[in-house]
């Protein structure tokens, strides 16, 4: 999270304030956003992005990595993700429900405790 921009933190403070599923929504939306403003010229994934990355990430691990290589890495990294997303969407909707579930069971259950 970046404190260095006021605006960020008076926005951060109010969506805090919002209930979950709004902020969920909110997060995927940017999600969305995001992913279709990353550049798509470096083409498809593939095994031998994969296999960069692996390389990137054991120089990490084994403090060798430089600059350069840590923001390919990021790049690589965030390339993966927006791969894995579009093939393979974590499937969220029967969590939202659980969750729905859970929150309207707390409700029907605060009114008997707040007498006692």
């Amino acid at each position: 999270m970046s404190t260095a921009n006021p605006e960020y933190l008076q926005v951060w403070h109010q969506v805090k304030q919002w209930p979950v599923e709004l902020r969920q929504d909110l997060a995927e939306e940017i999600i969305k956003s995001v992913e279709s403003d990353l550049p798509t010229t470096n083409g498809p994934w593939n095994e031998s992005k994969n296999a960069r990355r692996c390389e990137l990430i054991d120089k990490d691990i084994q403090g060798t990595i430089d600059e350069t290589e840590r923001r390919e890495l990021e790049l690589l990294t965030r390339e993966m993700r927006v791969h894995r997303r579009r093939v393979a969407p974590i499937p969220i909707e029967g969590a939202k429900h659980l969750h729905q579930l859970l929150l309207e069971k707390l409700r029907q259950e605060e009114p008997l405790g707040e007498g006692t």
